[in-house]
């Protein structure tokens, strides 16, 4: 049993582990420990975690032979997604980079290809690009002056892309197929953005917290224009880059309304119902006051080109 405290997301969190897998894990975020008896009395969150806990998150996981201190790190993010949305704090699903000062998420359902998007802004960009987190960051909304800030999290995908910093959000953009899988031309060495390219954060242990994040998919259409990919219609205003190879990169804004049922799926929406109305609220003014884009691509320069230019 070990005690320790972390900042994350500008909240002090003391926990009372089982295991060691998780202090590790926060090393870059951990604070001096006085004992979790004083830790929690002047803490955001306190977390106690017990072998129910660790038992809850298998049941509802995906069958696999999953160690008690790997699920104890998904007990801990649990609590501080449950707890979140009281304090102001949304547990988000998105590949999140910062640029100028700025922080820009890409979203989409795990697997769809976010990691190697914001990889390749790394090629394009280089050292002006710097990874906030691999999957799952932090918000922090402010409901008075509408401004969000993404933050850095322990929690970051299979490449542990994290660090322990912040910055304002300026954007997130919805990830989409350019073309299906099997409509893309073959012996063209360039990958279509599809299943299976990144991998989940948590494994298939951590399916149940998955389900509470993230939805089956993205759907839905916007405006009118030519004819997209995978994803439906792209609007005659969007920012379009061909790849190498002829395929059509795309992206654009969309309204609050098209962005909705999106963002909703790559967020935590809490069990707790005072705590969901509470996240409910946090997305109301998160939609009001970030850009929501779409992007339509494959994996290549032209992605990174059309994103950005259309972002920032």
């Amino acid at each position: 049993m070990t005690d320790f405290v972390m900042r994350v997301a500008d909240l002090t969190v003391a926990v009372r582990s089982m295991h060691d897998e998780i202090v590790r894990q926060c090393a870059d975020y951990r604070l001096p420990s006085a004992g979790f008896e004083h830790d929690r009395d002047h803490a955001d969150i306190a977390i106690a975690v017990s072998q129910r806990d660790i038992d809850h998150e298998r049941e509802i996981g995906a069958p696999g032979d999953w160690s008690d201190p790997y699920l104890e790190t998904l007990v801990v993010l649990r609590a501080i997604a449950e707890h979140g949305p009281a304090l102001g704090r949304i547990l988000f699903h998105g590949a999140t980079i910062e640029y100028g000062g700025r922080a820009y998420i890409f979203t989409a359902p795990s697997g769809t290809g976010k990691s190697t998007h914001i990889r390749m802004w790394r090629t394009v960009f280089g050292d002006d690009v710097d990874i906030i987190n691999g999957d799952k960051p932090l918000l922090r909304v402010d409901g008075r002056s509408g401004e969000v800030r993404a933050y850095g999290t322990p929690w970051a995908g299979k490449e542990r892309w994290q660090r322990n910093v912040s910055a304002p959000l300026a954007g997130i953009c919805v990830v989409t197929r350019a073309v299906d899988d099997g409509s893309y031309p073959t012996g063209m060495g360039v990958r279509v953005v599809s299943g299976g390219a990144d991998g989940d954060a948590d494994g298939a242990a951590g399916a149940g917290l998955d389900t509470a994040i993230t939805g089956a998919g993205v759907t839905g259409t916007a405006g009118t224009g030519s004819a997209g990919g995978a994803h439906g219609v792209v609007p005659d205003d969007a920012i379009r880059v061909t790849d190498d190879h002829g395929v059509e990169n795309a992206c654009w804004r969309i309204g609050a309304g098209e962005a909705l049922p999106l963002i909703m799926r790559q967020m935590y929406r809490p069990d707790d119902a005072l705590a969901a109305v509470d996240a409910l609220g946090l997305l109301d003014v998160m939609l009001r006051h970030v850009p929501i884009f779409r992007l339509s691509c494959t994996i290549s320069e032209a992605a990174v080109r059309a994103s950005s230019a259309a972002m920032l």
